[in-house]
């Protein structure tokens, strides 16, 4: 089922951008040069474990290693969740794809639980191996498997974790501190494993926010990851999307409190079943946060406007966790509610209150309720999956090429740009230095997949530490693809190349031929000799930068100044 739902072509939309990061941990003569590869490495965990496998072998296989692993782990993990909520294997299958497809539509800030390889594929399944030890009120299990996805990777873990402490708290609130005593060591073995993820990602922070007029956060936030971070710049689509699933999950809650459980085993499994919705709600509380924070410190309208401390908090990904909690909780709230309906409508109660009908008899009526939920999940479900897969199988294109694979310009060419870009890549990694550094066009995200070599700056490659985030931008910006008068992009000049060859010391330029359509006056090594038409290599020799560097440099005289 997980293949079903999750496999695509290799790169996945992240995996591009980590796993060359992780291979550059272990590899240095990798990309040498490259902004984001030698940045800051948040993902400590994820580089030392996928990095050391790309010593050895290529990218894509260890990308397909990583996601059966990952994947093995989930199945594992939800299989484990669902036995602890009454399901058996079938269900099982049939509320996985109900949690994703939930996900898949209803999501407000762009967050997933099953996909490519990359850390947060390991810290989801962690979490879930939590939440099923939180159904089974076993907390002193519940601690280190949060403390490792946190380890993996700290947003994931710590919110998850936060969630599921309020509940603990609330839970143990009259008797608090006996409560903790018992929860001692499990807490200081989930610590020292969250530790290994909490560190690295503290170090990315410790530079300034601030430098000119530039400040990290805001360009996290309200520029480059917008789409996660900052509510008000939303598509109107996901806040619609967040809302239905939202109103969802409230109704099958409150139905699933008018319940009843099964006697014995059932109401333990429903208490902890309960008690797992309750961790996902504390998720929904947790986005409420950051949207009033956003709401009131990111309008300039109002006079709480304060753009740069919004950000330092924003930047945490305040909406991530309820966007896979919200789907998980409808899933489990909706079982216990057809759970529940099958004993309610089997029950015959004596004067005193108690069941007449044997426990058989009515455990056997609730199963038969659940296989009629499920002949309804999996109805609506094969509606939403079938749509998932189409898109998918017609696009053919693995999601990290789906950007090169369409002309950005008006010059497209009869060809196929994918194989021309991989084919251009290709003659990159056998022909070009390997610590030669690149201008490349802003519309891809694998170059270094398939080149293995440096850039300037990529649009995806945003590094997670302040200083490298402000350079980011500062390149990103100086590297903008240049625009005509109508607005419309167009090729860049001689004289433009040059100033930014000079300015990065970058002596290798890749064009795209769709917007460049008159070449510039640079030695070109490919295509030569080869049909490539979607792509070009430009060279600019040393002597090149080197008089260009002196002339930016040359100060300017008085008469300069007059004229």
């Amino acid at each position: 089922m997980i293949v079903l739902l999750a496999a695509t072509g290799v790169p996945g939309i992240n995996e591009s951008h980590y796993l060359p990061k992780a291979k550059h941990f272990w590899d240095p003569t990798f990309a040498p040069r490259d902004l984001f590869l030698t940045s800051h490495d948040s993902h400590f965990l994820t580089s030392a474990t996928a990095g050391l496998l790309t010593v050895t072998l290529p990218l894509a296989v260890v990308a397909w290693l990583g996601r059966l692993a990952a994947w093995s782990f989930m199945a594992f993990a939800w299989g484990r969740l669902t036995r602890c909520v009454g399901m058996v294997w079938w269900q099982s299958w049939i509320a996985l794809a109900g949690w994703y497809v939930a996900n898949h539509y209803g999501h407000w800030a762009g967050e997933w639980f099953l996909g490519g390889f990359e850390a947060k594929a390991v810290a989801y399944p962690s979490v879930v191996m939590a939440m099923t030890y939180v159904v089974q009120g076993r907390w002193t299990w519940v601690w280190p498997w949060l403390g490792f996805a946190v380890a993996w990777h700290p947003v994931v873990g710590g919110w998850a974790g936060l969630s599921t402490g309020l509940v603990w708290w609330w839970e143990n609130r009259r008797e608090l501190w006996s409560a903790l005593r018992g929860q001692m060591l499990p807490l200081v073995i989930g610590t020292c494993l969250a530790l290994i993820g909490i560190v690295p990602a503290l170090g990315g922070l410790g530079s300034p926010n601030r430098e000119g007029t530039i400040v990290a956060s805001q360009v996290q936030v309200y520029y480059r990851l917008a789409h996660h971070l900052c509510p008000r710049l939303f598509a109107p689509e996901r806040h619609w999307a967040a809302a239905t699933t939202v109103v969802l999950f409230l109704t099958s809650s409150l139905l699933m409190m008018r319940g009843r459980p099964l006697q014995d085993q059932d109401g333990a499994a429903w208490k902890g079943s309960v008690r797992l919705v309750a961790v996902c709600w504390t998720s929904v509380g947790i986005a409420l946060i950051g949207l009033l924070v956003d709401a009131l410190m990111s309008d300039d309208r109002l006079p709480t406007y304060q753009p740069e401390i919004a950000s330092q908090i924003l930047r945490f990904y305040w909406f991530r966790w309820s966007d896979v909690a919200v789907p998980l909780g409808i899933v489990v709230a909706t079982w216990l509610v057809a759970r529940s309906a099958g004993a309610d409508r089997w029950s015959v109660l004596d004067s005193t209150g108690n069941n007449q009908r044997p426990k058989t008899d009515r455990r056997r009526h609730a199963s038969v309720v659940g296989v009629w939920w499920s002949v309804g999940a999996v109805v609506a479900i094969t509606l939403g999956v079938g749509r998932i897969q189409h898109q998918r199988w017609n696009e053919d294109v693995a999601p990290a090429d789906r950007l090169v694979a369409t002309p950005p310009g008006p010059h497209a060419a009869a060809t196929d740009r994918l194989v021309d870009w991989i084919a251009v890549c290709t003659w990159i990694r056998e022909n070009a230095p390997t610590d030669s550094l690149w201008l490349t066009p802003k519309y891809q995200q694998t170059f270094k997949w398939y080149a293995g070599r440096s850039e300037v700056v990529n649009w995806k490659d945003v590094p997670q530490d302040n200083r490298s985030v402000i350079e980011w931008f500062r390149r990103i910006r100086r590297c903008e693809p240049p625009r005509d008068a109508r607005g419309k992009l167009r090729g860049w000049t001689t004289d433009e190349l040059l100033d930014l060859a000079a300015e990065y010391d970058a002596q290798w330029i890749l064009v795209d031929r769709s917007i460049q359509q008159n070449p510039p006056l640079l030695e070109i090594r490919y295509p030569i000799d080869i049909d490539n038409r979607s792509f070009a290599v430009f060279f600019v020799d040393s002597q090149q930068i080197e008089k260009r560097q002196t002339n930016r440099e040359a100060p300017v005289t008085s008469t300069q100044t007059a004229q």
